[in-house]
């Protein structure tokens, strides 16, 4: 394609440039092959007569040993399937599919919805799933990415405001829920006028479909051929949403090259044989959650591998499934790992084919426990959804890093900042929040969101994470808590991990979660600790605080106690602390809570 363009020279007030524009045809731009963006850092060479402009970041030289020309996860996907046939990419509940099956599929899906889209004059738009997990969760996922839409994937767990926040924040425009979820959607329905249909999959017989609601089954185009879509990696893939831990979720939009995520973790598991066939990982991850399929799933793509993906995580049924499916490794959040720990020992303990787990969350304790007992090598990583930032434990036990999230993968960079910014030296008294960024062609960008400029330094591409830890001299990071679970006492700040890792030792205790809350003075606020005991055990308020006065600095140790049958969490197996101050804050339930000081319950 060629046009007329121009090139302008204007002053400039920078000694070491002088600034020309170069004006290019609408034609040129607008088309899906020019490889631009608006205000990319290019490299530009003078060569003869030629002036020759070349992207920063060449993806070919990061994607060449791989044999793809384009990281798009539908060219993935695509050539793939072409080179592993009937090798089986994922296993769910005793059925299969290969890595071709698993592109005809998709390519069913896309081919529906670019008909769909066709018929509703939609271009591109944003497609939401709320399915559990399941093979068509795999199929739509890549379908979605096949027809050039960008796909949003929503915790189904989510109800109300935060649903209905999500979906308008993202510009929704098609939907496709299991009919379980449904019922969640209906009561916010009327806020939506964005959503033009809603797919329904599994819905009952005599189910009244309308001019609004659509059966999933009609979707499925019998074309099982690849559309051939033109796409190109730094163009839209998803939006994905944070756990909201702070405020309401921010949507991060995923380009396509973030798919080269599945090299930088990949990477990091050869050491575990991940590029050695036959390869499967389990994965008992919410598929909602960028973790399983950014993490475990794209690697395994790129590597050739196998996926075993469960439901959910059931300690009641893990090690069947391990029997059943013989994974290499499998993939874990903390609580999995305490779950699995806290089982009654068997002498199977040992008798699998498990070699590795990897995941985010593990405490230390847990970690050592772990290893001795079942054998398996835990591979402790770190990252945010943003994706500027992964650091990948390999070493653990064998180099004495346990408890450390380990090192920067590759393509990415943290330090340890100070508040002001400054790079801070290593050693465990030099806590600071950990900043991020990455060298790949990855650029923060949130959907429908003004970005916190102190959040995020645009000159070096920093990312300031809210978390926070400590750099060792070997370089591994090793995570203290958020910012919101800092706590500061008799001029001290410290962390609500602090707490909990030593009240987690304690023999009787499964886990806890120690948070502040406001007395009489708001200025001196507590601190409590929620504990779930083992069941058939027993243990006293008193016996626990003295345990913790024991083993912590005196300005650690709760004032308040509450033993609970569980902790609220969320669908990553983090405590949501939130609803435990909510409790605090209902005075009905503050029968319930141990004052240490006064010995008595509190009153309501």
């Amino acid at each position: 394609m060629k046009g007329k363009g121009r090139i302008v020279s204007k002053k400039s007030g920078n000694y070491d440039y002088k600034s020309f524009w170069m004006y290019i045809p609408s034609k040129i731009a607008k088309d899906r092959s020019f490889p631009f963006r608006d205000k990319e850092q290019v490299i530009i060479e003078l060569k003869g007569s030629k002036l020759v402009v070349t992207k920063r970041y060449n993806l070919h030289d990061i994607t060449k040993e791989y044999g793809f020309n384009d990281v798009t996860l539908s060219n993935i996907l695509e050539t793939k399937a072409k080179r592993n046939k009937n090798t089986i990419l994922f296993y769910f509940n005793d059925i299969s599919f290969s890595y071709e099956e698993t592109n005809k599929n998709s390519n069913r899906i896309a081919n529906g919805l670019l008909k769909l889209n066709r018929e509703l004059n939609l271009n591109n738009p944003k497609i939401a799933l709320m399915f559990p997990n399941s093979p068509e969760y795999i199929f739509c996922w890549f379908g979605i990415a096949k027809a050039g839409c960008i796909f949003v994937g929503l915790n189904y767990f989510l109800k109300g405001e935060i649903l209905n926040f999500m979906l308008n924040n993202s510009d929704t425009e098609l939907l496709l829920i299991d009919y379980k979820f449904l019922s969640s959607f209906k009561k916010i329905s009327n806020k939506l006028p964005k959503i033009k249909k809603i797919i329904v999959r599994n819905a009952p017989e005599g189910f009244n479909y309308n001019k609004i609601y659509i059966n999933y089954e009609e979707l499925i185009s019998d074309n099982v051929e690849n559309p051939n879509i033109p796409l190109k990696d730094f163009e839209p893939l998803e939006i994905l949403y944070t756990s909201g831990t702070t405020g309401l979720p921010k949507g991060v939009l995923y380009k396509n090259y973030y798919t080269l995520s599945g090299i930088s973790v990949g990477t990091a598991l050869e050491s575990v044989g991940i590029n050695q066939s036959p390869h499967r990982i389990y994965t008992p991850m919410y598929l909602f959650q960028s973790f399983p399929r950014y993490f475990i799933i794209i690697p395994a793509i790129y590597y050739n591998a196998s996926v075993i993906i469960a439901e959910k995580f059931d300690i009641s049924s893990f090690w069947d499934d391990i029997d059943h499916y013989k994974p290499t490794g499998f993939c874990y959040y903390g609580a999995y790992l305490s779950e699995i720990v806290n089982q009654q020992p068997s002498e199977n303990d040992r008798k699998h084919s498990v070699k590795y787990a990897f995941g985010i969350g593990a405490f230390e304790k847990i970690w050592d426990v772990f290893e001795r007992r079942f054998g398996i090598r835990i591979i402790e990583g770190w990252s945010l959804g943003e994706g500027v930032g992964i650091t990948i434990n390999t070493g653990g036990s064998k180099v004495g890093k346990i408890g450390s999230v380990g090192k920067p993968a590759k393509g990415f960079e943290v330090k340890i900042v100070s508040s002001n910014g400054k790079e801070l030296p290593p050693g465990r008294d030099n806590v600071g929040e950990i900043a991020a960024r990455t060298t790949l062609p990855f650029e923060l960008e949130y959907y429908n969101f003004n970005r916190d400029s102190n959040k995020y330094k645009e000159k070096h591409r920093w990312f300031l994470t809210g978390d926070y830890g400590y750099k060792d001299k070997e370089g591994f990071i090793y995570f203290l808590g958020t910012k919101t679970d800092m706590i500061s006492k008799e001029n001290e700040i410290f962390f609500a991990l602090d707490i909990e890792l030593i009240a987690n030792s304690h023999p009787l205790i499964i886990e806890s979660a120690a948070f502040e809350v406001p007395i009489n003075d708001e200025s001196n606020p507590a601190i409590i600790l929620c504990a779930v005991i083992k069941k058939g055990t027993s243990l006293s308020y008193e016996s626990l605080n003295d345990y913790l006065k024991e083993n912590l600095a005196y300005y650690m140790v709760p004032r308040y106690y509450e033993f609970k049958e569980e902790l609220p969490k969320n669908a990553y197996g983090l405590v949501q602390k939130y609803l435990l101050v909510e409790e605090w804050n209902n005075k009905k339930l503050l029968k319930n809570i141990y004052d240490i000081t006064s010995k008595t319950y509190l009153k309501s």
